[in-house]
C-alpha cells in the first residue's frame, strides 16, 4: 500500500510498504529534515486497513536534502555495538603486544646489566703469554690502548690485544741473550720505540718495527732519562769524564756535551760508635759484620746529571762541615711487662712487640743516623754550550728534581725552586725533611715529591703537603699527612695523595716494631683549597689514574705477624716464607667506593693500566686482562 506522510517540517514524502499485523516493519525519516514518521505511518495503515500494497512515490520540496534510507534502528545499534567490540579487541591486542615488548626489554637490560655488574665490568684475561730466559731481562707496556711490547737485549715485539697477532718482531742482536743479561730501558713516543740496552739507543718504527737509527753509546752507561722532548743519556769514558747526549725527539738529532766533573770523594767517618748506643756483645758483632752500619761514609764530591726538560742540569755537591747526629729509631722502653708487672689483662701482642723490639734494639742500638753536614751546591744549567751556575749552601743531604715548568732543590728542611733559565724563584721552609726513597742510592730517578698545575706547586716532605704559589711561592694551605709517597692530578684537576694513617712519632720512631701498622690511605684533594674531598682507607700504596679511571694497588706480605717480626728484630728483612698478596681496586672517582677487586697470590714485576686494560708481568708470565665499561 501507499503510504502518504506529511512532516511538521512542511516536507510531504511517500513510499510502498507491506505492513506486519497492521504496523509498520521498520522505522521511516523525514527526507527533509530526518525526523521519525513512524507513528504518522502506523495511524495512516490503520486507516486504510493495511492491506493494499501499492508503489513508493517520494515527493520532495525543491529546497529539501536528499537522506540515505536509514537502516532499522536494531541493526544500527548492534552493527554500533559490533564495531566497538571488535575496536576493543584490536586495542587490547595492541597493549598486550606493547606490554610484552616491553617487559622483553626489561628482562634484557636487567640480564645485560646483570652481567656487566657480575662479569663484564669485572677483569677477565684477554691474552696472556710466557717468555723465555730471566724475567728479569724483560720490560713490557703499552704501546697504545690495544697493542703490548714485549723487550729483551735480544728482540722486541709488539703484540696487537684486539686481533690476537704480532703486528711484528724485530731482532735487536743476533748475539744478546733473555740469560743473565738486565732488561733494556724503552721509551716510547709518539712514532717511535726508543730503546737502550746499555751500549747504544735504537729508533724503531712503532708501525713496522724496522730500525731507523742505531746510536752508538761511548763509555759506561750513566743514566737513561727520557722527557717529552728529548732523552738525556750520559755515559762515562773517565772518572772525571762524561758525555752527556741529547736525543731530539723530533729531528732524531743526538748532539754530545763533554763534561769534566769532579773526582768523587767519600769522607770517613770516626770508627766508632755513637754516643747514644751502648757497646753490647751484639751491637759489636753487628758493627763488625756491617762496617757502615753506623759509621757510613758521606759523599765528599759528588757530580750528577738531569734532564730538565728543555735542558740538561749538573748537580755539584761538596761537603764543607761533616755533621751526623744520631736519634732513637725505637721507642725507649715502657712498663717492663717482663719483669713481674704481667697480669692476666696484660695484652700478649704487646708483650711479644716488646721482646722483638729489645732484641732489634741490643742488635742495632735502635738509633738512626741523621746527616745534618753543611753543602756546597752547584746547579749547572746548560742553556748554550756554556753552563749558567747557582751556587748555595745547604744543611742535609741535597736533592734535584724536575717538574715541567720549574726545578726544585731540596736539602734538609729547605726548599729552593729555580725556573728553567736557572733563575731561583724562591726558598721555603720545609716542617720535615723528603723522605729517604728520594734520596742518594734509594731514588729512582723518575718519582718526584711534587706536582704542579697552572695555579701552581704542591711538594710533601715526610709529614705536610703545601701548596705555593707560582712564581712568587707564597703559602696557599698545607694539609698534615704522614707518610705522603706521591701527588698527582686526574684529567679533571683533582689532586690524588697516596698517603698513610700513621702518626707523627712514627716518622722518628721508623724502626718501631708493631704489629698494628699504619694503614695506606688515598685522599682526594682540592688543589684550590686544600680540602679533602674523600679519603679510601686500606685499598692500596699506589694509586694509577688513566682517563676516567681510578685504580690503587697493594702487595702485603703474609704469614704469621710473629715471625715476620723476628726477622725485622733480627735485621734479616721479611721473612721468606708465608703468601703474597696484590690486589688491584677500581674506585668510583666521585666517592671513592671500591667497585671491584682484581687478586693475585703473587706481586708482579711489572704492572702498567691503560683505561680499562690491565698489562701486568708476573715472573715470566705476561697476562693482558681487561673489562667492559660504557
Amino acid at each position: 500500500m501507499t503510504i502518504k506522510v506529511q512532516c511538521a517540517c512542511g516536507a510531504k514524502y511517500s513510499f510502498d510498504v507491506e505492513p506486519v499485523d497492521g504496523r509498520m516493519p521498520f522505522a521511516v525519516n523525514c527526507p527533509a529534515c530526518g525526523a521519525d514518521g513512524t507513528e504518522s505511518a502506523n495511524q495512516i495503515i490503520a486507516e486504510q486497513g493495511g492491506s493494499a500494497k501499492l508503489r513508493v512515490r517520494v515527493a520532495t520540496p525543491a529546497n529539501a536534502v536528499p537522506m540515505p534510507p536509514a537502516l532499522p534502528q536494531q541493526v544500527a545499534v548492534a552493527v554500533s555495538a559490533m564495531e566497538r567490540l571488535r575496536e576493543e579487541r584490536r586495542q587490547m591486542r595492541r597493549v598486550a603486544w606493547i606490554a610484552a615488548v616491553v617487559a622483553l626489554v626489561v628482562v634484557a637490560l636487567v640480564g645485560a646489566w646483570g652481567w656487566v655488574a657480575f662479569v663484564g665490568s669485572k677483569p677477565r684475561l684477554a691474552w696472556s703469554l710466557k717468555v723465555p730466559g730471566d724475567a728479569s731481562a724483560w720490560r713490557t707496556g703499552f704501546l697504545d690502548d690495544s697493542k703490548v711490547f714485549l723487550v729483551s737485549p735480544a728482540r722486541a715485539t709488539v703484540h696487537d690485544l684486539l686481533s690476537g697477532k704480532d703486528l711484528w718482531s724485530t731482532t735487536l742482536s743476533e748475539t744478546a741473550s733473555e740469560t743473565g743479561a738486565a732488561a733494556p730501558k724503552v721509551y716510547v713516543d709518539h712514532d717511535s720505540l726508543w730503546i737502550c740496552p746499555g751500549s747504544q739507543v735504537l729508533r724503531l718504527d712503532r708501525l713496522t718495527g724496522k730500525i731507523r737509527e742505531t746510536i752508538p753509546i761511548a763509555g759506561r752507561l750513566q743514566s737513561f732519562t727520557p722527557t717529552e722532548t728529548n732523552i738525556l743519556v750520559v755515559s762515562s769514558i773517565a772518572e772525571t769524564t762524561r758525555l752527556a747526549m741529547r736525543i731530539d725527539l723530533a729531528t732524531g738529532e743526538s748532539p754530545i756535551l763533554r763534561v769534566e766533573v769532579p773526582r768523587s770523594e767519600k769522607h770517613l767517618m770516626p770508627n766508632e760508635l755513637p754516643p747514644n748506643v751502648a757497646p753490647t756483645a751484639n751491637v759489636l758483632l753487628s758493627q763488625a759484620l756491617d762496617e757502615q752500619k753506623f759509621n757510613k761514609p758521606l759523599d765528599a764530591m759528588s757530580s750528577e746529571f738531569f734532564s730538565a726538560g728543555e735542558n740538561m742540569v749538573e748537580l755539584r755537591v761538596k761537603l764543607l762541615e761533616p755533621k751526623v747526629t744520631w736519634v732513637q729509631s725505637i721507642k725507649p722502653r715502657g712498663s717492663e711487662l717482663l719483669n713481674g708487672n704481667l697480669t692476666a689483662g696484660s695484652s700478649g701482642g704487646a708483650v711479644e712487640e716488646q721482646v722483638l723490639n729489645d732484641i732489634k734494639r741490643s742488635q742495632t742500638g735502635g738509633v738512626k743516623s741523621i746527616d745534618e753536614s753543611r753543602y756546597e751546591v752547584k746547579v749547572r744549567r746548560w742553556l748554550g754550550e756554556a753552563p749558567v751556575e747557582w751556587t748555595g749552601r745547604v744543611t742535609g743531604v741535597p736533592a734535584f728534581f724536575s717538574l715541567p715548568t720549574v726545578d726544585i732543590l731540596a736539602a734538609g728542611k729547605l726548599l729552593t725552586v729555580f725556573d728553567k733559565k736557572n733563575k731561583e724563584l724562591f726558598e721555603a721552609g720545609l716542617s720535615f725533611p723528603v723522605n729517604d726513597r728520594f734520596t742518594g742510592t734509594n731514588w729512582d730517578r723518575h718519582s718526584v715529591p711534587a706536582a704542579e698545575d697552572k695555579e701552581g706547586l704542591y711538594f710533601f716532605d715526610e709529614g705536610v703537603l703545601t701548596a705555593f704559589s707560582l712564581p712568587g711561592g707564597d703559602v696557599r694551605w698545607r694539609l698534615t699527612s704522614i707518610g705522603i709517597s706521591k701527588v698527582q692530578f686526574d684529567d679533571q684537576g683533582a689532586l690524588y695523595v697516596d698517603s698513610t694513617t700513621a702518626s707523627p712519632q712514627d716518622i722518628q720512631y721508623s724502626e718501631q716494631i708493631t704489629f698494628d701498622k699504619a694503614a695506606p690511605v688515598l685522599l682526594k684533594v682540592d688543589p684550590a683549597t686544600g680540602k679533602i674531598l674523600w679519603q679510601a682507607p686500606r685499598l692500596g700504596q699506589d694509586c694509577f689514574l688513566s682517563g676516567k679511571f681510578l685504580y690503587t694497588a697493594s702487595v702485603q706480605k703474609g704469614g704469621m705477624a710473629l715471625t715476620q717480626g723476628l726477622a725485622e728484630a733480627l735485621n734479616a728483612g721479611a721473612a721468606q716464607e708465608g703468601p703474597v698478596y696484590f690486589h688491584l681496586y677500581r674506585l668510583d672517582p666521585a666517592t671513592g667506593d671500591e667497585m671491584w677487586d682484581f687478586y693475585r697470590a703473587e706481586a708482579p714485576a711489572e704492572l702498567y693500566i691503560r683505561q680499562n686494560r690491565i698489562l701486568a708481568r708476573f715472573g715470566n708470565d705476561v697476562e693482558a686482562w681487561k673489562y667492559i665499561v660504557f
